[in-house]
């Protein structure tokens, strides 16, 4: 890597760059929790009423895709940069992730750790070794199951680096249950074991596919610790060009790098602050971000 004699100019000239960007959102996402909520239920109800299982299978794959970009959602709210109403979000990302199993408060504290650990901690809760043939089969076999087990395992290990831990996994136990238990007496009462047990393997399936996938392509191949903390985010993640109307769905996950350095930068602002830092790192010398033209080639790396 080209670069200067010491980074300290560099980090400085960066963190003035993003300034002005990391602030409440301009756009909250409330216009996309209603689009995909509305999805959300639409596909809900129609798997329930329409007489034919390929329309209900159809259905089931509306929810689950709506399911998987309100999971994404989640990590907004994570970093209080989905609605600029930190409590709000977070009531609403657990309403979104629990009729899942998925232990959000958990996933919170230890996506902390993954911020502070990334590239240079091999103990990152969201590292994960893969074989380097065709790893991606790993991840979609695992699916969202395999997430969620993940997630726990790393959460009963780092308990000790945070003690935090402890009272997320109550919550997300006590969470799940409630929500899981309300709807099985549903789903008992009208007796529609089958039924719901097929919807929840379809998004299971579909969500964990997705959302592991686009894990470690924001990651993969780019271990290595550079001269500063902040570096290291920015270069130890990927930044994926993706259509201005994707990158919100995905809520700005594409403009992964800047994420990692400023996590405080809302959704709408990634893209501008990933072309200032960009710039920034031209200016003193540095090659750019690790990007990938569209999620086609970054897919190729993972074989």
């Amino acid at each position: 890597m080209t670069a200067s004699v010491s980074p300290r100019p560099l980090i400085r000239d960066l963190h003035a760059a993003v300034a002005d960007l990391q602030a409440k959102p301009i756009q909250p996402a409330t216009t996309r929790l209603v689009l995909l909520l509305s999805l959300l239920a639409l596909g809900g109800i129609g798997y329930w009423l329409l007489p034919s299982w390929p329309l209900r299978l159809a259905a089931a794959l509306l929810v689950a895709l709506a399911e998987t970009l309100l999971l994404i959602a989640t990590h907004e709210a994570c970093h209080g940069t989905l609605l600029g109403r930190r409590h709000l979000e977070l009531v609403l990302a657990a309403l979104i992730s629990w009729p899942m199993a998925w232990p959000l408060f958990t996933y919170r504290l230890l996506h902390r750790l993954h911020h502070r650990w990334n590239g240079c901690d091999r103990r990152d809760p969201e590292r994960v070794d893969l074989p380097r043939r065709a790893p991606w089969r790993q991840l979609v076999l695992a699916g969202g199951a395999g997430l969620i087990v993940h997630t726990l395992q790393a959460a009963l290990v780092l308990q000790a680096q945070q003690p935090a831990l402890r009272r997320a996994l109550l919550i997300d136990a006590i969470g799940v249950l409630l929500v899981q238990g309300l709807i099985l007496v549903l789903v008992v009462q009208h007796g529609q074991w089958l039924a719901y047990g097929l919807c929840w393997l379809v998004v299971e399936r579909v969500a964990g596919a997705i959302l592991q996938l686009r894990g470690a392509i924001e990651h993969w191949l780019l271990w290595q610790p550079q001269t500063h903390p902040l570096l290291t985010q920015l270069y130890c993640s990927r930044t994926v060009v993706v259509p201005g109307w994707l990158s919100p769905l995905l809520g700005g996950l594409p403009h992964h790098s800047v994420h990692h350095a400023f996590p405080a930068i809302p959704t709408d602002r990634l893209k501008q602050a990933t072309q200032r830092v960009d710039a920034v790192l031209a200016r003193h010398g540095y090659p750019p971000l690790p990007c990938c033209q569209g999620y086609k080639e970054a897919l190729m790396l993972l074989g």
